[in-house]
């Protein structure tokens, strides 16, 4: 998927936060955060050939899209944007907009029960049970 196919795909999402950790960049910033030229983290900027930069976690945290269609996640928390340090998913777009969605409404949950994240963590890990490694829920 090249990044236009992405921005096609992206358009109605453009800024839009889903969950807490989940915000579709707006179009600007995909330009920016996707230009090695205007690379802002430190770290491999060869990597945006690989991978497309299209959200973020509002807290340095990145998602990133590769040429394969497939996801991946930047923890701010590590040293450096590589691809040593990321985590890479079992996961297309498509199921990662279902998780962001089941995050969201788990999120308006006042004080969620056992049986809630229960249903929750079950929801998610059917679509993709590796994202669970990196939230403590």
């Amino acid at each position: 998927m090249n990044k236009n196919e992405l921005k096609n795909i992206l358009g109605g999402y453009f800024g839009r936060e889903i969950a807490g950790d989940f915000r579709v960049l707006k179009e600007h910033e995909i330009a920016h955060y996707n230009d090695a030229a205007k690379f802002p983290f430190e770290g491999d900027s060869g990597l945006l050939r690989e991978f497309c930069i299209f959200a973020d976690s509002g807290t340095g945290d990145l998602w990133l899209l590769s040429s394969d269609g497939e996801i991946a996640f930047y923890d701010h928390d590590l040293e450096f944007l590589s691809e040593a340090n990321l985590k890479k998913f079992d996961l297309n777009l498509a199921g990662w907009f279902e998780i962001a969605e089941l995050f969201a409404k788990f999120e308006a949950l006042d004080e969620p029960n056992a049986s809630q994240k229960a249903e929750f963590e079950q929801s998610v890990a059917k679509i993709c049970p590796q994202i669970l490694e990196i939230w403590e829920i």
